[in-house]
């Protein structure tokens, strides 16, 4: 398994994702459905997770946010492979700080264009 966060930034991330047709940079992560979030697992690496998380436990854009290491660990999840956690929680961490980023920066391109 490769695993595309690892050493690759958000936007690799994403640019990888646009030229296999997955990545929906017009639609917020929280806005994603959960085959936007099987489509990214599969991007970044982890599609062999996608049936637990999308289909049995439907996590979806929103849900996915809020994903936490101690969640793949515990119940019902129950990730086993301490690599995939790891990993896992990387991507979901970095995919978090990419989102709060990407927010930031369209709140102050709107509020210079106001002042313009």
């Amino acid at each position: 398994m490769s695993v595309i966060c690892r050493s690759d930034t958000f936007v690799d991330v994403v640019q990888h994702s646009q030229e296999n047709g997955h990545a929906r940079p017009d639609v917020a992560v929280s806005d994603w459905t959960t085959d936007d979030v099987a489509a990214w697992l599969n991007d970044v690496g982890f599609g062999s997770y996608s049936e637990l998380l999308t289909n049995q436990h439907r996590v979806d854009g929103r849900a996915l946010l809020h994903v936490t290491e101690s969640d793949l660990r515990q119940p019902p999840v129950s990730m086993k492979v301490l690599g995939d956690i790891k990993n896992m929680a990387l991507c979901i961490s970095q995919l978090k700080a990419s989102t709060s980023f990407i927010s930031f920066v369209l709140f102050v391109v709107s509020r210079s264009v106001r002042l313009t």
